[in-house]
């Protein structure tokens, strides 16, 4: 789903939550992972939180041309999310191991905050 073929002046929070989220469960797959319920609630949160901040700074800005853009541009902090999440529940001894191929919700926090103050992921 590409949203900039067309500039639409209003795109609903819960649209871009989905594209975000689906894109990093779809980058999660690519290395043969999932989330687990945790890390799924946390990751499909934090879509909504960035696409409430994406709309947010489009319609501060009054550019409703540049909301592909953001959410390009959340798409890959969300890809690096998804890998950092991957690379903490593999080498992190403090994580308890989960079954394989599951990402857990105590590699969120961990990941989140290297990644962080990243926009449009960390917000507050």
């Amino acid at each position: 789903m590409t949203l900039a073929l067309e500039v639409i002046n209003s795109v609903a929070d819960a649209t871009i939550q989905e594209r975000l989220f689906t894109f990093a469960s779809h980058h999660a797959e690519r290395f043969g992972y999932r989330f687990g319920d945790g890390a799924e609630r946390d990751v499909r949160n934090t879509a909504g939180n960035a696409a409430s901040a994406i709309n947010e700074r489009v319609n501060q800005e009054n550019k409703p041309d540049k909301r592909e853009l953001y959410v390009r541009q959340a798409e890959g902090a969300f890809e690096f999310l998804v890998e950092r999440m991957i690379f903490e529940a593999l080498t992190n001894k403090k994580i308890h191991p989960g079954q394989p191929g599951i990402i857990g919700e105590q590699t969120f926090e961990r990941a989140r905050a290297l990644l962080c103050p990243c926009w449009p992921i960390c917000t507050a």
